[in-house]
């Protein structure tokens, strides 16, 4: 009795310690949130609130969000390679890149650091090749998983798939001309930016050259992939949370989730010219408006990144039975609302210190713990058998759907084994028999693909 006590005291201390552990990790997640939301904040009014980032609280302030950015994002890295090196994925090819890009984006922030705090300035080009090197692994990132997903659709024919694919394809199209964006107008500024240096939203463009064509088309561009992701991923979003209808009923239900996008589309439309086309000094009642403004249409796209994680993150607590399977999910759904502060940060302004720049750097992390989760969590699922008969025997449509995922990643991994092993044998064969001639690995794959074709027209009759 004695040892079943003391065994139950230890039990319940651990259970406690994990409670502990878990609430401490989200409240410090949260504070990592706010500071990137404040740093988006500030680097999209900082032509009008230059006389507070300039001060000895926004230096501080700028250099508290910066570490804890560089510091987050070590965390991030380690998690992601540790994850990758158990497991082989569509990332496992990358582990290098994802060290290099580590290691040139801190070099890059070192050089901003020291600048800044030894000359009191910094270089244009600095900027611009952050935002080149944090936006192009979050282009490789998007291109992989957007591959990935459409090639699952074309196989099983899952609407998800297909709406989420054709969704991440358009952050990698975003993506993409955000650097052409913010390096045009990076351009056009002083070579070097000193605390003189106006902030100024270089937009606009005033006459009919092909450089202000080709400005204005970036923008356009940037602005409508951006809105289309948006709904795209809200749709996406209806499927994980549908299940959330029979708990809050159908009109909390359509209230909560159609608010944060309803907000977004309404303020970044509404006032989409001035937005755009802001640079004419403002008095102090115009300036409080324009902050206001900017405020509520950034709280609507961190709303609308929280909203998108509580969708994975209901879809983890169905799936509480596989804690691997959970932790992954949960990690996707960080990763999705930190993607929509950092992915949607601007250093246009190019203010002393340069705000944006934090998020900015973490912008691939937060792309990595949001593709790596979802990834990861249809890899965990297919392997485990107790879940997928679980999926199978739920009825839930959010199971369902990741369920039809799974299966998809267990046909490529039956590809992979088959195709293997028909090279080899197929080689073997050549050499015993001498033939001239051998299928290639393409002629594999397409009797393979065809072969899979007929099974799954079988099943559906």
């Amino acid at each position: 009795m004695r040892f079943k006590h003391a065994y139950l005291l230890k039990t319940s201390y651990g259970l406690r310690s994990i409670t502990n552990n878990s609430k401490v990790i989200t409240l410090s997640i949260s504070i990592f949130i706010l500071l990137l939301f404040v740093d988006y904040y500030l680097s999209s009014i900082s032509d009008v609130a230059i006389g507070f980032i300039q001060s000895t609280t926004g230096s501080v302030l700028f250099a508290l969000v910066f570490a804890v950015s560089l510091l987050g994002s070590f965390i991030v890295i380690n998690k992601i390679l540790t994850i990758v090196n158990k497991r082989e994925s569509i990332f496992s090819k990358y582990k290098r890149l994802l060290r290099i890009m580590q290691l040139i984006l801190y070099v890059l922030s070192a050089i901003l650091l020291f600048d800044i705090i030894s000359e009191s300035k910094y270089y244009t080009i600095n900027l611009t090749l952050i935002t080149i090197f944090s936006y192009g692994f979050s282009i490789v990132l998007s291109l992989l998983v957007s591959s990935k997903l459409l090639s699952w659709y074309k196989e099983s024919k899952n609407k998800f798939s297909l709406l989420f694919g054709i969704s991440i394809f358009l952050i990698f199209i975003n993506n993409l001309v955000s650097i052409f964006l913010f390096t045009s107008t990076l351009s056009e500024k002083p070579l070097e930016i000193t605390p003189s240096t106006p902030v100024i939203f270089n937009f606009d463009c005033n006459n009919d050259s092909l450089y202000c064509v080709f400005k204005q088309s970036v923008i356009a561009i940037q602005s409508y992939s951006m809105m289309a992701y948006f709904a795209l991923l809200w749709i996406c979003n209806y499927f994980l949370l549908h299940y959330q209808i029979k708990k809050i009923g159908k009109t909390k239900f359509f209230a909560l989730i159609t608010l944060p996008p309803v907000l977004f589309f309404f303020v970044f439309i509404y006032h989409y010219d001035e937005f755009y086309s802001l640079t004419e000094a403002m008095n102090f009642d115009e300036s409080i408006v324009f902050m206001l403004q900017v405020f509520m249409l950034i709280f609507s796209t961190a709303l609308c990144g929280i909203l998108y994680g509580i969708g994975f993150k209901s879809v983890a607590n169905l799936l509480k039975m596989s804690p691997k399977v959970e932790n992954y999910l949960i990690m996707a759904s960080y990763g999705i609302i930190l993607f929509f502060i950092t992915a949607n940060a601007t250093i246009v302004g190019a203010s002393f210190p340069p705000f944006g720049i934090p998020s900015i750097i973490f912008l691939p992390f937060a792309s990595l713990l949001f593709y790596v989760g979802v990834y990861y969590s249809i890899i965990a699922i297919s392997n485990d058998i107790r879940v997928r008969k679980y999926i199978k025997n739920s009825t839930y449509k959010e199971l369902e759907i990741m369920g039809n995922l799974a299966q998809s990643q267990m046909i490529d991994n039956m590809k992979e084994k088959v195709l293997a092993m028909t090279k080899k044998y197929s080689e073997e064969i050549h050499q015993s028999s001498e033939s001239e001639t051998m299928e290639t690995e393409e002629d594999l794959k397409s009797y393979l693909d065809e072969a899979i074709s007929i099974f799954n027209k079988g099943n559906k009759k």
